[in-house]
């Protein structure tokens, strides 16, 4: 493993979407501290609450850049602070399910994620005195417009002045910023000194934006090879030994019939990961698990048969682990630019299908990953020599 051989003091403070209860942001926050402790360097997370969680303190100053208007702050306050509160605290008490999922994503980071003190709200973490040598803003949709608090930390302004600031895979998870917003984000990304995205609408917004280039970069979670990330799985108890499985994030009724075409082609069962442990759809056929965490999801995807997916993660880990897939987008959704963009970067954009294109026929179930594999190592590369050379 190639390791700086200067680079041992110094100390990254990461910023990025974590304790979500969501498998690809708490992996793709603990794969890019993971390669960074690879290496060389000292990484830790800014353990930075998501205005999701129902502990985040709300202030004047974490205003989203929308205003959200009367309505919308209620409708804020009882999504994200009454339901959140009775999800996180009195769900545990009533499913297993439930109890088993939270304990086993606390459990991954337990284990394997490097936090600083938690900070609850916006200006907790402005006042207060960090001491990193470089900070970084990591992937996910960090600068989503939509957000509904203020995404102003995630371009790091709260770095100290003089401070290296860096991005790392970061995503607008849109593919234009309207216009009463261009000002403001050309200000906000002026902050960042090298500035690189996780897909190719995210080059054209930076550069639409600043005129600046962006470096086009692998996300956090494809810096990990398999056998890197087999040192993390958990095995799942009572997993059979071939399955199709399924990570759909919306709901599709579409990716679930082509799941269940799938099984029914290989003469496999249907498992379904669900992206929470209560208020999920049940289809025959399908096998629902709830109470899997990320070490349970890693294990899943990496040993199924073929996996059918609307997530870019589920996608990414496919890719990654080789294992056959279909990623179906909705023709509808404005953000399939995310794996649409990676798809097209390892040569698989036919394993890509639009959702209401009809009845035809599926491709097939085997994929040849040779070329894939050949132009994951060079972009895996690429995004290295980014770190690297920046962090220097």
């Amino acid at each position: 493993m190639f390791r700086q051989t200067d680079s041992s003091m110094k100390k990254i403070g990461i910023i990025t979407i974590v304790k979500v209860n969501n498998y690809g942001a708490e992996l793709q926050a603990f794969a890019l501290q993971r390669k960074l402790e690879l290496l060389g360097y000292q990484p830790e997370i800014i353990d930075y609450l998501y205005y999701k969680d129902w502990r985040f303190r709300d202030s004047r100053r974490s205003r989203p850049l929308v205003p959200l208007g009367f309505r919308g702050r209620l409708a804020y306050f009882a999504k994200y602070r009454v339901a959140g509160m009775l999800a996180d605290t009195l769900l545990p008490l009533l499913s297993k399910d439930a109890r088993l999922r939270k304990e086993r994503f606390a459990s991954f980071h337990g284990r394997n994620t490097k936090f600083s003190r938690a900070f609850r709200s916006m200006p907790a973490l402005y006042s207060a005195s960090l001491g990193y040598d470089v900070y970084m803003v990591g992937s996910d949709q960090v600068w989503n417009p939509s957000a509904s608090s203020s995404i102003e930390p995630y371009f790091l302004t709260f770095a100290p002045a003089g401070a290296k600031r860096i991005s790392y895979a970061s995503s607008f998870g849109v593919s234009s910023i309207s216009g009463p917003l261009q000002g403001r984000y050309k200000e906000l990304l002026a902050n960042i000194e090298s500035v690189s995205v996780r897909e190719d609408s995210g080059v054209e917004l930076v550069r639409s934006l600043t005129g600046r280039e962006a470096r086009l970069v692998a996300d956090p979670t494809l810096l990990l090879d398999k056998d890197e990330w087999a040192g993390y799985m958990v095995p799942y108890q009572g997993a059979p030994a071939g399955y199709v499985l399924i990570y759909d994030l919306s709901g599709s009724d579409a990716l679930t019939r082509i799941a269940l075409d799938c099984g029914r082609e290989a003469g496999l069962p249907v498992l379904r990961i669900c992206k929470r442990a209560f208020n999920v759809r049940k289809d025959a056929g399908v096998r629902n698990i709830l109470d899997a965490g990320p070490a349970e999801f890693l294990y899943l995807v990496a040993h199924a048969a073929f996996v059918v997916t609307n997530s870019f993660h589920g996608t990414a880990f496919s890719v990654n682990f080789n294992v056959p897939f279909l990623t179906v987008v909705s023709a509808r959704k404005k953000n399939n630019s995310r794996m649409a963009s990676l798809l097209d970067a390892v040569g698989l954009s036919g394993r890509l299908v639009v959702d209401d294109a009809g009845d035809g026929p599926l491709p097939s179930l085997g994929v040849d990953f040779s070329g894939a594999n050949s132009a994951l190592a060079r972009l895996r590369q690429a995004s290295v020599d980014f770190l690297v050379s920046n962090l220097k």
